[in-house]
C-alpha cells in the first residue's frame, strides 16, 4: 500500500512495520496530526500504518 512519508510516497507493506529495518536505528514516525505512531522495543509499530495517509520520519534525540 502508498503512504507518504516526508512527502514522498511510499510502498509498505500491509500490518506490522519494523521501523529498524526500514529506516535504521533511533528514528520514529510520527502521523501528519502531530500525533506519534507509538513502537515496541523491537522497533516494530503498535498500529498499522493507513493507506494514503501522511508520516513524517524523525530522529530521536539521545
Amino acid at each position: 500500500m502508498t503512504v507518504f512519508i516526508n512527502g514522498v510516497a511510499t510502498e509498505v507493506p500491509r500490518g506490522p512495520i519494523d521501523l529498524r529495518s526500514m529506516f535504521g536505528q533511533d528514528v520514529m514516525l510520527v502521523h501528519s496530526t502531530g500525533a506519534l505512531l507509538p513502537a515496541n522495543e523491537y522497533g516494530i509499530l503498535l498500529h498499522s500504518l493507513q493507506m494514503g495517509e501522511s508520516y513524517f520520519l524523525v530522529t530521536r534525540s539521545s
